[in-house]
């Protein structure tokens, strides 16, 4: 049942909310805070070499990863991801969300902050 409620959905709604279609719900009072000027730096030692230096998807690795990163600048598809769903996916991995697990989990090298201030910088590539 729950294929058949996301082939629906891929259908009709399309890829981008497909894609966090198996995140949980935030908790509640949930705030992402974190400094993005402090992210970017972060971002760049961890992420860039996947989604690029502008968050594109376009980084050194992406060539060799099947499916390819995401396009973290695409204001479109951004604006229908949550900050929790940004957090919960550089904490736990994509799996957590529903999404690819070429996308690993951050918890064992970040801490929360880092987490949230690289959260907050990959907001911010879409604006």
């Amino acid at each position: 049942m729950k294929r058949i409620k996301m082939i629906i959905c891929a259908s009709v709604c399309g890829g981008a909310v497909l894609a966090l279609a198996g995140a949980p719900p935030a908790p509640e009072g949930f705030e992402l805070g974190g400094n993005a000027e402090k992210g970017a730096a972060t971002y760049k030692q961890y992420c860039a070499m996947c989604h690029g230096d502008l968050g594109k998807g376009d980084g050194l690795a992406a060539a060799a990863l099947n499916p390819k990163p995401k396009n973290l600048a695409d204001k479109e598809m951004m604006s229908k991801i949550s900050d929790w769903e940004i957090y919960l996916v550089i904490k736990e991995g994509g799996p957590a969300a529903g999404l690819s697990p070429m996308m690993t989990s951050w918890k064992a090298v970040l801490n929360d902050e880092q987490i949230r201030d690289v959260s907050a910088y990959v907001r911010s590539l879409a604006k």
